[in-house]
C-alpha cells in the first residue's frame, strides 16, 4: 500500500472529525475515516483520498487489557502522563468491522483512523508508531487544535511521513 498524496474532508467532515475527538476531552477520543480513493487531477498518477463520513468510536482501552503499550510507557520512563484514556486510544476491533462492512455497502471503505493528543502536539508518539501493524494514515488532533495527517510506515518506525489535507465544500 502506498502513501496517498493528499487527503480530501468532503463538506463538514474535518468539522464533525474534531468536534467528535473533542468530545470526550480529556480522554483521547477515536474515530474511522471512511471514504474512497481517487486519482488526483493536481498530482500527476497520485491518489487522494476523500474522507466522506467520520465513523466516531469509543476508545476501549483499558489498564492491563493491553501490554504492548503499557511496556512501552514504563520503557519510556513516562511519569508524567501515567497510564490512561488521557494518553492511550484502542478502537474496539468489533466496531471496525461493523464499520468496514457498513463502508462496503456504500462502495466506500475505512481509509484509516484519527484520534486526539489532549495534552500534546499532533505528532504521532512513540505508542502511535509501534502499535502500528501495517501501513495506514492517521489522523492526529493536537491540544492546540491542529490536524494532521500522517502515513504510518510498516516497519514501525518513527517519523512517518506527513501527508497533506484539504477541505473542500
Amino acid at each position: 500500500m502506498q502513501s496517498p498524496a493528499l487527503i480530501e474532508f468532503a463538506g463538514n467532515c474535518l468539522s464533525v472529525l474534531k468536534k467528535s475527538l473533542l468530545a470526550v476531552a480529556p480522554e483521547e477520543g477515536c474515530a474511522l475515516l471512511i471514504g474512497e480513493e481517487r486519482q488526483s487531477s493536481t498530482f500527476e498518477k497520485k491518489s487522494l483520498w476523500e474522507v466522506k463520513l467520520i465513523w466516531p468510536c469509543r476508545n476501549v482501552w483499558e489498564q492491563g487489557k493491553f501490554p504492548l503499550n503499557e511496556n512501552l510507557t514504563k520503557n519510556t520512563g513516562s511519569k508524567k502522563h501515567p497510564l490512561s484514556k488521557e494518553n492511550r486510544f484502542v478502537i474496539d476491533p468489533q466496531e471496525q468491522l461493523i464499520a468496514q462492512k457498513w463502508a462496503r455497502k456504500r462502495h466506500w471503505k475505512v481509509l484509516g483512523s484519527a484520534h486526539s493528543h489532549p495534552q500534546e502536539q499532533a505528532l504521532p508518539s512513540e505508542i502511535d508508531c509501534s502499535s502500528s501493524l501495517a501501513p495506514g494514515l492517521m489522523i492526529i488532533l493536537g491540544k492546540e487544535g491542529e490536524i494532521r495527517a500522517w502515513w504510518m510506515q510498516a516497519k514501525k518506525t518513527c517519523p512517518p511521513i506527513e501527508v497533506p489535507i484539504m477541505e473542500s465544500r
